[in-house]
C-alpha cells in the first residue's frame, strides 16, 4: 500500500494527532511511546504491520500460565462438568487472556478484529454449555478468521458447538410423523438470527419464509454429546431432505449437510452482506454514523475480493473518510474500549482480569455476557449515561492508584518514562498530553491537572494521571 492511499488527502499532515488516530482506532490506544514509536517507523509500515500480524512471544509468554487456553471441548467438560463451581477457574483465565491481549499484545488491529467478530456473532458466556465451550469458539471459530475471507468466519461459527447450542439450532431437526400426528421439530433461531444479524440484516427484505426455509437447511447440524465430547455431529436423519428456497436461492430436495453450505455461500456472497458487514466495520473503526460514501466503497473491495476482510480494510484505511476523523470531534468510546485504552496509557502489567471485569460489570459492558445475540452496541454514544462515566472516572483513579485488583501500575515510572517530573503537575500534564493525547489534551483538562495534581494525599503523579484517564478528553478516541 502506497502512502498516498494510505493519506489521501494532501493536507493532511502526518504527526502526532495521525498517529495518535492510528493507534486509537486500529488498536485500543497508545501506552507510552508508541505514538514516538508509529512516527519513527513511519505510519505505513505500522499500518503493514497491523494488516500483516506476526506472532507476538511477549504475549505467548504472559499467557503461558493460563493453562486451559488449550484445552478442547471434551477436556473441560471432562475436568470441570461435575461439579459447575468449577468452571469459575477456567472463565477467570479466559477474561485474563482477553485483557491481556487487548492491553499487551503488539497486534493491535487483530485484538480489536477478535473483538469485533466474537461481538458480531455473539454467544453468551452465562449460557450452560456455552460456558464450557465459549474458549474453543473464540480460539478456533474466530480468532482464525479476523482478517479472512469472511465466507470462512461464517462457516466457522454456524458449525460450532457453542453456537449451536446458543441458538438451540442442536436442537432442529425435521418435522416427523409420531403416531399419525406431525411433530414439529424445527428451531427457528439460527436460521433468523443468520439473516438477520450475521449476513443480510433486517433491512435485506427477506421473509418469514426465507427465515423458515434457512432454518430447514440447518437441520441435523448438532451437538454429539453436550456432557462428554461436545464436538459438531451431522445428523443425516435429522435432516428435512425438503426442497427450499431462501431470499433468491433455490435447493431442490433431496439435500444434506451441503444444504446449509449452500446457504451459506450465497448469503456470504450477497450485496446486502458486503454491505452490512462494510457498515458494521466503518461503525467500529470510523464513526457511529458512517459516511455513505466509505461504506459504498468498502462493499464494493467486499465483492470484488470475494469476502476478504484485509482487503476490505484496506480499502478503509485508505480512504478520506477515515482520516478525516483525527482531527474531529472523536468517537465516544464503549467501556471496553474506555477500559482497554486506560490501561495501556497507565502501562500496567496484567496478571488477572478479576478487577478490571468487576470495573467492566460496574459500566454495563461485562466480558462475553451479552445476553440477546445482538451483541453489545458499537455505537460509542450509547454507552454515555450517567452511571456508565461514573464507574468509569472511578475506575481511572482506583486505577492509577492500585486499587484495580490484578493489575500492577507505577504512575511515577509512567511519568518519568515519558520524560516528566512526577512532582511538578505542569510537567504530568505535559507528558501526558504527549504520551497519550498526542498532544491534543484540552486546555481545560490541562489546567485541571495542574490545579489538582497538586492536592490530597496521594501523590501528584498518580492524581495527574488520574484525571487525565477520568476526563472528558479521554472519552472519545
Amino acid at each position: 500500500m502506497s502512502l498516498s492511499a494510505l493519506m489521501p488527502t494532501t493536507s493532511v499532515e502526518i504527526g502526532p494527532r495521525t498517529a495518535l488516530h492510528a493507534l486509537n482506532r486500529l488498536g485500543f490506544g497508545p501506552s507510552p511511546g508508541d505514538i514516538h514509536q508509529v512516527l519513527s517507523k513511519g505510519l505505513q509500515r505500522y499500518i503493514e504491520e497491523q494488516l500483516e500480524p506476526t506472532p507476538d512471544p511477549e504475549v505467548q509468554q504472559r499467557l503461558q500460565g493460563l493453562r486451559t487456553l488449550g484445552y478442547p471441548i471434551a477436556q473441560v467438560l471432562t475436568l470441570y462438568r461435575t461439579d459447575p463451581g468449577l468452571i469459575g477457574p477456567v472463565v477467570d483465565e479466559f477474561n485474563t487472556a482477553k485483557v491481556i491481549r487487548a492491553v499487551h499484545s503488539r497486534n493491535q488491529l487483530e485484538e480489536v478484529l477478535a473483538d469485533f467478530w466474537f461481538n458480531h456473532f455473539n454467544v453468551n458466556l452465562n449460557e450452560n454449555f456455552v460456558r464450557y465451550s465459549i474458549m474453543a469458539y473464540e480460539r478456533d471459530a474466530i480468532r482464525p478468521h479476523v482478517l479472512g475471507r469472511f465466507r470462512d468466519l461464517l462457516g466457522a461459527v454456524a458449525a460450532h458447538p457453542a453456537m449451536l447450542y446458543y441458538l438451540d439450532n442442536y436442537l432442529s431437526t425435521a418435522s416427523r410423523v409420531v403416531n399419525g400426528k406431525l411433530v414439529q421439530g424445527l428451531n427457528e433461531n439460527y436460521g433468523r438470527e443468520l439473516l438477520e444479524l450475521h449476513t443480510v440484516s433486517v433491512d435485506a427484505g427477506y421473509t418469514q419464509e426465507h427465515v423458515f426455509d434457512a432454518a430447514r437447511c440447518f437441520t441435523g447440524w448438532g451437538i454429539d454429546n453436550t456432557g462428554t465430547t461436545g464436538g459438531f455431529l451431522y445428523r443425516s436423519g435429522n435432516h428435512d431432505t425438503g426442497a427450499k428456497s431462501v431470499f433468491g436461492l433455490n435447493l431442490p430436495a433431496g439435500g444434506g449437510r451441503d444444504d446449509g453450505e449452500k446457504l451459506l455461500d450465497y448469503l456470504a456472497a450477497h450485496p446486502s452482506t458486503a454491505h452490512f458487514i462494510s457498515k458494521k466495520l466503518a461503525r467500529r473503526f470510523v464513526a457511529d454514523d458512517p459516511p455513505g460514501s466509505l461504506v459504498d466503497k468498502m462493499a464494493g473491495t467486499y465483492l470484488g475480493s470475494g469476502g476478504d476482510i484485509r482487503q476490505v480494510l484496506r480499502t478503509m484505511i485508505g480512504s478520506t473518510e477515515f482520516w478525516a476523523e483525527a482531527f474531529g470531534s472523536g468517537k465516544p468510546r464503549t467501556p471496553s474500549e474506555f477500559t482497554f485504552a486506560a490501561l495501556r496509557a497507565a502501562d500496567v502489567q496484567v496478571n488477572s482480569a478479576r478487577g478490571v471485569s468487576a470495573a467492566l460489570s460496574a459500566m454495563g459492558m461485562p466480558l462475553f455476557q451479552c445476553i440477546p445475540p445482538t451483541g453489545y452496541s458499537d455505537r460509542g454514544a450509547d454507552w454515555l449515561n450517567p452511571s456508565s462515566q461514573l464507574a468509569r472516572m472511578n475506575f481511572a483513579l482506583d486505577l492509577t492508584s492500585g486499587g484495580v485488583a490484578g493489575v500492577t501500575v507505577d504512575a511515577r515510572a509512567m511519568v518519568r518514562s515519558a520524560s516528566g517530573n512526577p512532582e511538578d503537575p505542569r510537567s504530568i500534564a505535559s507528558a501526558v498530553n504527549a504520551e497519550i493525547f498526542g498532544k491534543g489534551l484540552s486546555a481545560a483538562t490541562m489546567g485541571a491537572i495542574g490545579r489538582l495534581a497538586a492536592g490530597g494525599p496521594v501523590s501528584m503523579a498518580v492524581r495527574g494521571l488520574g484525571l487525565a484517564l477520568a476526563s472528558p478528553d479521554m472519552q472519545v478516541r
